[in-house]
């Protein structure tokens, strides 16, 4: 009890010590803007994105056109708002997807030990084993490229990782008296790896998926880029660096716009990461 308690009060410590550099704090605004822009973008321009306009092809200040539109007279504004949703939206259920299977693989092969834990690990060291693009675009190529197959090859591409992690995590926790106490008061095992388990490998799992979702963002990023992502008409960021490199050398935001909004949630996700391990970490200097 005294374990469970201490690593609760650890957690609840650690909360107050997010976000206190000047970059962790610029990355957690970073990704919360991303976010609100993905959640409200119909809200925040009036344009549609998908309509063009023949006489503003490919023009920068436009009358009504911040930011130009597209060899197509599509407002840039417009697309680079709504192609927020589809990369953060496959980005963030590709993770959650991957923090499931992963977890709970890890969970069970670290708690059970001997056999199952032999078992499980291999099938995770197979698919490590694997190129995850490779992977990824078997999955996706097998059904209709979207977002239902993107979530799932992405997901399934990064869970043996995550998997690998609570393992460790789950067989450190698997001795202690909190645990013990629990299994011999009766405790079936899924409530205890749940209601015992779980919460004392929270920390540096969810620290580890903030940084999966940075590599579950690039995946789909340049899976729209190969054409086999988010389909047009609807505006996507890897799509719009796809189609836009026609005209790099005359138009250059089509391409620097959407690959600089891209490498900055990735870059910024990966700082909220480290943010987020450096405040769970007893050992930490800060």
């Amino acid at each position: 009890m005294s374990d469970l308690i201490g690593s609760r009060l650890r957690t609840a410590f650690a909360v107050r010590r997010l976000g206190r550099g000047p970059l962790a704090a610029a990355s957690w605004i970073v990704v919360a803007l991303f976010v609100l822009v993905a959640l409200a973008g119909p809200f925040l321009v009036s344009a549609d994105p998908a309509r063009g306009t023949a006489d503003a092809l490919l023009t920068l200040g436009a009358p009504g056109h911040l930011l130009g539109t597209d060899d197509l007279g599509r407002d840039e504004l417009a697309r680079m708002v709504y192609g927020a949703r589809p990369l953060l939206l496959v980005s963030f259920l590709a993770t959650a997807l991957a923090a499931v299977l992963g977890t709970g693989a890890g969970l069970v092969a670290g708690y059970a030990g001997g056999r199952t834990e032999w078992v499980v690990m291999r099938l995770m060291d197979l698919a490590l084993a694997f190129p995850s693009m490779l992977l990824i675009i078997l999955i996706v190529s097998a059904w209709q490229p979207g977002v239902g197959s993107l979530v799932t090859g992405i997901g399934i591409a990064l869970a043996p990782g995550l998997a690998r992690l609570a393992r460790a995590l789950a067989a450190r926790e698997a001795g202690r008296d909190y645990v013990l106490a629990a299994r011999l008061g009766g405790t079936r095992t899924p409530r205890v790896l749940v209601q015992e388990v779980l919460p004392n490998i929270a920390g540096p799992m969810l620290a580890q998926v903030v940084m999966t979702l940075s590599v579950a963002a690039g995946f789909a990023a340049g899976l729209s880029y190969l054409g086999l992502g988010i389909q047009p008409p609807t505006p996507d960021w890897g799509y719009m660096v796809q189609a836009g490199q026609e005209f790099l050398y005359t138009a250059p935001r089509l391409v620097v716009l959407p690959a600089a909004a891209t490498l900055i949630f990735v870059v910024a996700c990966n700082f909220v990461g480290d943010d987020l391990r450096d405040a769970l970490d007893p050992r930490s200097s800060r």
